[in-house]
């Protein structure tokens, strides 16, 4: 009897239903509070769009609203230039040492882009900026539109070039080879016949770093803020620390205005995809002939050496010299010294609290999302039962948008005693929790979902033949089999959940410190001496690091950098 119902509890159908109800409850229901409160009207309880009306009328939103597209398109063109000649040459030529340099290069994409932000500010700060003072006073101002789109660029560069590197290794370079026994030069090839094959892939890579700029909220403020240069990300959380309802409503009907802009981004998107699909990828892909660059070698090395130093060596020896300087803006090795990590690691209550909170909640989404993922990619991969594929496209839905509208929706969602029963999660970790798991469920249904993919149904058929249920083969069979995958997805969420910023700094309050938060605290105010933020950059950066290599040696170099 007890045997009958565990089975039925743990069936396929019951984690189908349990799994719609979560992504219902999390992935949708705050969404449609969301937009029904941005336009509710407590006088009278009636619906008004005068928020909306207000918004869109107010000479500074619409600046913030223009801020938005430029600053998003000019950082989408920026990383175009940085990452299409570096893709062609890491993959179609025989420049050396090319593996390490596309691990480096891609690097950045496991970084949260306002530790970029911070080292930069330490950099180019016009006042006392380390550049500054070997270049000349003034020389570099960060804190301009330059300044923002740069220090964007040489983050969100990395998601056109891994889209471009992927296209490049599983394209048929076939039409290549023939082109070039015909005599056709490098240039021309790439752009008579490699451009244009990959070009879906292309304009999907800017059309995701658009969307990645126009959703930042770390770089806006530490960067653009000083500057008064607003965007829609940080319109929305000045109005949200307003403190009142009035404010909430209002930064709800703003985050509206960038689900739209988010929609338009993700619908061109799928529209390019359809538009220009054409198979470019035989089943069987030979290694194209690497053009030799002869002469060029060298300088091409140098250059590329180059453009990592400034991309990634530069910000990262900018804070760990601000993290030795006693005095911020003195540099000398007389000015060097370990005061400041020994001020963040043992005399800050903050700090060990925020590492604590941090982790905490890292390890609880990442291991929720994976085992969670781990279901909804089995259900969705290894059976037949309809409405499987709706789990891919709800899971997803909350990545696509942006952070700043995901913690909206979940203040008004469940800021109130959820369903009158359940107590408010506002400003505590359960609420945080409950966003990074939704946030980054997608990762692990698809990390999953391509370890399931790999795997034969052949030996789940043999153990069910044997009599074993569902639950006995899925805990035997795929498991085991599933662990390089199931760490993979596990590392994928906690490293972007450790150091996040743009719906912490929402869904948080004081004494519910994050890595996320108390950086932004100790780089905007709450650091009089500097340094601090420097400090706790490098810790990040190292931990970071170290989940790369893990995931790398789990996965045997098929996920991490």
């Amino acid at each position: 009897m007890l045997q009958n119902l565990r089975e039925k509890a743990l069936s396929p159908y019951s984690i189908l239903g349990l799994g719609f109800s979560i992504l219902l409850l999390t992935s949708v229901f705050p969404f449609l509070v969301l937009f029904f409160k941005s336009f509710y009207s407590g006088d009278g309880g009636s619906f008004t769009l005068e928020h909306m009306e207000s918004l869109l009328k107010s000479p500074s939103t619409l600046k913030a609203l223009t801020n938005t597209i430029l600053i998003s398109a000019l950082t989408a063109i920026l990383s175009l230039f940085l990452a299409l000649p570096l893709s062609w040459v890491l993959t179609r030529t025989n420049i050396p040492f090319s593996k390490q340099l596309r691990s480096w290069f891609c690097f950045p994409y496991a970084i949260q882009p306002y530790i970029g932000a911070i080292a930069w500010i330490y950099l180019a700060n016009p006042s006392n900026g380390l550049l500054n003072n070997i270049f000349g006073a003034g020389t570099f101002n960060i804190y301009s539109y330059a300044g923002l789109i740069w220090v964007m660029s040489s983050f969100f560069y990395t998601f056109i070039l891994l889209v471009l590197l992927a296209s490049l290794d599983r394209m048929d370079s076939s039409l290549e080879e023939a082109a070039r026994l015909s005599g056709a030069s490098p240039i021309r090839i790439f752009f008579q016949i490699t451009l244009p094959l990959i070009t879906p892939a292309l304009a999907s890579g800017i059309l995701l770093v658009t969307l990645a700029a126009a959703a930042s909220f770390g770089v806006p403020a530490m960067i653009g803020t000083p500057a008064r240069i607003f965007l829609m990300t940080t319109k929305i959380y000045l109005f949200q620390k307003m403190g009142s309802m009035n404010g909430i409503y209002m930064a709800g009907s703003l985050s509206l205005v960038l689900l739209v802009l988010a929609g338009i981004t993700l619908f061109l998107s799928q529209w390019i995809q359809k538009k220009w699909s054409f198979q470019s990828v035989s089943g069987k892909v030979s290694r194209p002939t690497l053009v030799e660059l002869g002469k060029w070698k060298t300088p091409i090395l140098i250059l590329l050496l180059f453009m990592l130093f400034v991309l990634f060596g530069l910000p990262l020896l900018g804070i760990l010299i601000a993290s030795l300087n006693k005095v911020q803006g003195v540099w000398s090795f007389d000015n060097l010294g370990f005061q400041n990590f020994y001020r963040v690691i043992f005399e800050m209550n903050e700090t060990g609290r925020a590492l604590w909170n941090s982790t905490y909640l890292g390890v609880t989404a990442a291991t929720t999302a994976t085992v969670l993922g781990m279901m909804l990619a089995y259900i969705q991969h290894k059976t037949r039962i309809k409405g499987r594929r709706w789990l891919d496209i709800l899971a997803g839905l909350p990545y696509s948008t942006p952070g700043t509208v995901v913690a909206l929706a979940f203040i008004m969602a469940f800021s109130g005693k959820f369903l009158g029963i359940f107590p408010s999660l506002y400003n505590t970790l359960g609420i945080l929790w409950l966003a990074y798991m939704t946030k980054y469920l997608s990762f692990a249904v698809r990390t999953t979902g391509d370890g399931f993919g790999q795997i034969q149904d052949s030996l789940a058929e043999a153990a069910r033949v044997s009599g074993a249920s569902w639950w006995e083969t899925l805990k035997t069979i795929w498991f085991p089999l599933m662990k390089p995958s199931l760490v993979a997805a596990w590392f994928l969420i906690f490293m972007p959940c450790f150091g996040e910023l743009t719906m912490t700094i929402l869904l948080s309050g004081p004494g519910i410190e994050t890595v996320g938060t108390l950086l932004f605290q100790l780089q905007e105010y709450a650091d009089a001496s500097g340094g601090g933020s420097a400090v706790l950059s490098l810790i990040v950066v190292a931990i970071v690091m170290l989940a790369n290599l893990i995931v790398k040696r789990a996965s045997h170099g098929k996920y991490g950098l």
